[in-house]
C-alpha cells in the first residue's frame, strides 16, 4: 500500500467531520472566555489536545463498531472495517491519541481540562458506542452529552473552571444533536435495521420520526436567543443573534415543510439544513468575543 493511501485511511480513521466540529466547540468556548487576549498558542494547543482525543475517540468507535460496518452502505468501506486498518492497529493508534490528548491538556493547561477532555472521551466510546448506540432509540438523545464536554474543556483551559457560557455552548450542541442524526438516520434507514441498532427511524414510522425532529429542533430558536435575557450565558453581539435567528428559522422552515409532508427527503432536509449550523453560530460567538462592531 502507498504511503498517500496509509495516511488517507489513518485520516479517515479520525472522522474529520466530526473531529472539526468538535475542536471549534472547543476553540469557541476558549475564544469565549479570553476574549480579545486570546493567544495563538493557546488556541493551538487546545486544537493539538481536541485532535488527539477526538481522532483517537473516532478511532475507538472505528474499532468497536467494524463488525457493524461491514454491514452499512454508509459506513462499509471504513478502513478497519476494509481490513486497510487492522483492528489491533486502530485499537492501539485510538488509545495512544486519546492518551497523548489528555498529556497536552495537563501540560499546557489544567487537570479541570483534561477530566473534561477524558469525560468526553469515556461518555462517547462507553456511555453511547458500547451502551447507548445497540440498545436504544434514545441513543442519539442521551449519548449527545458527549458533545457538551469540549465546550466545558476550552472554558476550563482559560479559567481553570466550568463556567456558565460553556454550558451554553455545550447545551447548543446537545439540542442540535438529535435532529441532526434522525434527519440522517431517515435515510439510512435499511442500514441501522440491518446492522441491528434500534435507531430511531427503524422502531418508529416516517410521520413519528418527523415529528420527533421537529420537537427537537423548534427549541434551538428560542435557546440560542437566551443570552439576550440570561445574561450569564454570555455577552454577545448583534452578528450573534441576527445570525442564529436566521439560521434557527431555517430549521423551523424545514420543520413546517416536513410536517406538511413528512417524506424521507424532507427528513433529511433536517440534516442538511444542520450541517452549517453551529459553524456559523460558533463563528459568530467568536467575532462577538474578538471584534468590537
Amino acid at each position: 500500500m502507498k504511503l498517500s493511501e496509509v495516511v488517507s485511511n489513518y485520516v479517515a480513521l479520525l472522522k474529520p467531520g466530526i473531529m472539526v466540529l468538535l475542536v471549534l466547540e472547543a476553540l469557541t468556548a476558549m475564544i469565549v472566555a479570553a476574549g480579545r487576549s486570546i493567544t495563538l498558542a493557546s488556541l493551538l494547543w487546545l486544537a493539538i489536545a481536541g485532535i488527539l482525543s477526538s481522532g483517537g475517540s473516532a478511532a475507538l468507535n472505528h474499532y468497536l463498531e467494524r463488525n457493524k460496518d461491514v454491514l452499512m452502505s454508509r459506513t462499509e468501506s471504513r478502513p478497519v472495517a476494509t481490513h486497510k486498518i487492522s483492528p489491533n492497529n486502530a485499537l492501539v493508534f485510538g488509545i495512544v491519541f486519546i492518551v497523548l490528548g489528555l498529556l497536552v491538556a495537563q501540560v499546557e493547561f489544567n487537570t479541570v481540562t483534561t477530566v473534561m477532555i477524558l469525560l468526553g472521551a469515556v461518555s462517547y466510546i462507553f456511555v453511547y458506542t458500547l451502551y447507548l448506540k445497540p440498545r436504544t432509540y434514545w441513543n442519539i438523545v442521551i449519548g449527545g452529552v458527549a458533545g457538551v464536554f469540549p465546550a466545558l474543556a476550552g472554558w476550563a483551559a482559560i479559567t481553570n473552571s466550568v463556567g456558565w457560557p460553556s454550558i451554553f455552548i455545550g447545551a447548543l450542541v446537545f439540542l442540535w444533536t438529535p435532529p441532526h442524526f434522525w434527519g440522517l438516520s431517515m435515510k439510512f434507514k435499511e442500514d441501522y435495521a440491518r446492522s441491528g441498532y434500534p435507531m430511531l427511524s427503524v422502531v418508529k414510522s416516517e410521520k413519528q420520526v418527523v415529528r420527533w425532529i421537529v420537537y427537537s429542533s423548534i427549541p434551538l430558536l428560542p435557546f440560542s436567543l437566551l443570552p439576550l435575557v440570561v445574561h450569564a450565558f454570555g455577552t454577545y453581539d448583534t452578528l450573534y443573534y441576527v445570525l442564529a435567528a436566521i439560521m434557527g428559522l431555517a430549521f423551523v422552515a424545514v420543520d413546517i415543510r416536513m410536517l406538511r409532508n413528512p417524506t424521507v427527503d424532507n427528513g433529511f432536509k433536517a440534516f442538511l439544513i444542520s450541517l452549517p449550523y453551529l459553524f456559523i453560530v460558533f463563528g459568530a460567538m467568536i467575532l462577538s468575543s474578538v471584534i468590537v462592531l
